[in-house]
């Protein structure tokens, strides 16, 4: 494990001054870069953006985290490959969903996956902790302001990864909140961490967020809103404050953090807050606005999103209609409708009559099957909401709210607010509030990666499969801790 850290920190190190590659291409010495990076304010700011471009990476929330695997892991992705018209295709070999579908961890291209994305994270925290200890090494050298804002960000998304790690490899925390899960680093120093238990290492990223929470208490987003444009007149950092981990989704991902740990008082009072507040800037999707140009994410609604410059070159190779068919991320299409509960003329996600709409038969190719069209490119170089993955939701603050409200009326009410803007109707109080909760993470979060991490908070003992039609026991798969819990890679386990 050591020497797996110490190439990570190597390379992290090199990742963290990637966007300053004068520096790195002209200094050979480390100690000679980070002079040069952090007594400059310009190449500070450059810095931190390449913290976020990991962020937003392939291995990380650009791809693994959020639309591919993590969505299999949800059985939002079908492990069988599919047919012309969307169905099972009888004989053939598995997609490449199939084995987090099925959850064969031990399966090459799982195993390979899951420790890229552990290597990934861990190698962003470093490069974070080293930032926030070389700014403390160099005072000064940007505004006292501009340097609070990055200490509350970093903080903030050291935090969420170590969180996400966490939600992944940890044990069930609502059943199990004492085994050993993640170690935590607060150093750039690369020494091989403990395993702490879960509970212990909640402590840590609870401890994180209230910090970034004190740091963000001035953030412009306050009073500016989240201004999402460029000006290049020096103040750009407190400017798409969307684009960075602001106050208010700082709160909301405490607000997630908070429901994690079954908190749900505090969890219900920090979504109040939010709910009272976020309307300003952050409206609720436009059915109407939102046509020209078409807005397939919902943007203004979105509380935080990463930048992936080359997101439309990836998502033509996951969901594009000349991808081969066992290459293809996708829902067969009679799950996709009952997933949606075949509201094919009004939920604005999925209905086949509005251009925002999340679904479509893709262009070109074989397949004539509706694949995740919420990644598209849009019509116009300088929209502003090109290349953006969500990585926090308005519509998450009223499921927490809905879920901690101290009765069914109220929780009723919240959740049925988010669905009258998906034009839907209200859900009826004769069902169940947590199932009905469960069935909007599934359609609103597609593509995000949240649903695998809502059935695992909840324990929710058997889940739909993927590659099936039916609603027999057979076609639903029993979940256990051999399911929700994903092995550590095998280095860290070693190690530990």
């Amino acid at each position: 494990m050591k020497k797996k850290f110490l190439s990570i920190y190597a390379l992290g190190a090199l990742t963290l001054f990637s966007a300053c590659k004068k520096w790195v291409d002209v200094q050979p010495n480390d100690r000679l870069v980070e002079d040069k990076v952090f007594t400059d304010p310009e190449n500070i700011r450059s810095a931190i953006n390449g913290i976020y471009s990991n962020v937003a990476s392939r291995e990380l929330y650009g791809q693994f985290m959020t639309m591919t695997a993590m969505d299999a892991l949800g059985q939002l992705n079908s492990g069988a490959v599919l047919n012309v018209g969307g169905g099972v295709e009888a004989g053939q070999g598995g997609t490449l969903a199939r084995p987090y579908a099925d959850y064969t961890y031990e399966d090459p291209l799982a195993k390979t996956g899951m420790s890229t994305a552990w290597s990934a994270s861990f190698k962003t925290i470093l490069n974070i902790n080293h930032f926030l200890a070389s700014i403390d090494k160099y005072p000064g050298v940007l505004p006292a302001a501009e340097e609070t804002l990055y200490r509350g960000e970093l903080h903030a998304l050291r935090a969420m990864l170590h969180f996400d790690m966490l939600r992944l490899f940890g044990p069930v925390y609502i059943t199990d909140s004492t085994a050993l899960a993640v170690p935590y680093y607060t150093t750039s120093l690369p020494n091989v961490k403990p395993l702490l238990r879960a509970n212990e290492a909640m402590d840590s990223v609870m401890t994180d967020m209230d910090r970034a929470i004190a740091f963000l208490a001035n953030d412009p987003v306050l009073t500016k809103g989240k201004e999402d444009k460029i000006e290049n007149d020096g103040m750009d950092y407190s400017r798409m404050r969307n684009l960075r981990m602001n106050i208010y989704a700082a709160k909301a991902l405490k607000a997630r953090m908070l429901l994690y740990r079954n908190d749900k008082p505090a969890a219900y009072a920090l979504a109040q807050e939010l709910i009272g507040v976020l309307d300003k800037d952050f409206p609720w999707f436009d059915p109407v606005k939102g046509r020209s140009p078409v807005d397939r994410t919902f943007s203004q609604e979105v509380l935080f999103a990463v930048n992936a410059p080359n997101l439309y070159d990836w998502t033509r190779t996951l969901f594009g209609g000349d991808v081969d068919a066992q290459q293809m991320w996708a829902p067969n299409s009679t799950r996709l409708a009952s997933t949606y509960e075949n509201q094919v003329t009004t939920d604005f996600r999925f209905s086949n009559i509005f251009a925002f709409s999340w679904w479509e038969v893709p262009s070109g190719g074989t397949i004539s099957y509706r694949t995740l069209r919420k990644f598209n490119d849009v019509d116009g170089a300088t929209v502003q909401f090109r290349y953006r993955v969500p990585m926090l939701r308005k519509s998450e603050v009223y499921y927490i709210a809905a879920e901690c409200a101290p009765d069914d009326a109220a929780g009723f009410d919240y959740l049925n607010q988010v669905r009258a803007k998906r034009g839907l109707l209200e859900a009826p109080a004769t069902t169940v509030l947590q199932t009905e909760i469960g069935k909007e993470y599934a359609k609103e979060m597609y593509g995000e990666g949240q649903l695998f991490f809502y059935y695992k908070r909840t324990n929710t003992p058997r889940l739909l499969k993927s590659s099936t039609v039916g609603t027999t026991n057979a076609n639903y798969v029993t979940m256990t801790r051999a399911q929700y819990v994903v092995p550590l890679p095998d280095d860290e386990a070693y190690f530990q």
